[in-house]
Parts: structure tokens; sequence; C-alpha cells
């Protein structure tokens, strides 16, 4: 997922490697962006790793002014990285759904 400078949406890419535009609320927008600009340097966060499967787990990433977060897909006991996987979460659940499963 890459976050809109801007602050109007964000752009997923699913894992079949096709892209979907998401108009975001203002409201939305802003809190992400807050929380992005909170986290500090997005390449830096302590976050937790769990066992998946190669075939079938999804990651979720979130890429702000060309930088990338780590894998946001497992439990997050850094509350920065918990609040990014949240708002991941609820911007993929404005994101039309698609049979091809989601890669962020």
């Amino acid at each position: 997922m890459t976050i809109e400078q801007a602050g109007q949406g964000a752009t997923v890419e699913r894992k079949d490697g096709s892209k979907q535009r998401v108009k975001l609320k203002k409201d939305i927008c802003d809190r992400v962006v807050q929380d992005l600009e909170a986290a500090g340097p997005l390449d830096e966060l302590p976050v937790g790793h769990c066992m998946k499967s190669v075939s079938f787990g999804k990651s979720i990433f979130i890429e702000y002014k060309g930088v990338r977060t780590p894998d946001l897909s497992c439990r997050q006991s850094d509350p920065r990285a918990a609040a990014l996987k949240r708002d991941a979460l609820e911007i993929l659940s404005a994101a039309p759904s698609s049979n091809a499963g989601k890669r962020l």
C-alpha cells in the first residue's frame, strides 16, 4: 500500500501485481498521515514476526515518502507499528475485494 502525500487516498497493490486506488475520507487520511509521521523512520520500526504459509500467508506493507515499513501482518507490540497495522486494515476494508488476495 502506498499512501498519497496529499492525503486523499492510497494505492493498494494486490498479490497478483494489480493496483487499485482507494479514495479515503479526510479524517481517515489525516489520522493515517499523523500515525505515519509519529512512527519515525518506517524502515526502522520494530515489528513482530510470526510463522505463516508461503503460499497462503499475507503481508502488509505501507510505503510513505519513498520508505516502506517492515511486514505489519503479524501481532505488533510496538504501539506505532500497531497503529499503522490498524490503519492499513481500515484502508483495505475500504477497497473493493478481489479474489487475488491482499498484498500491501
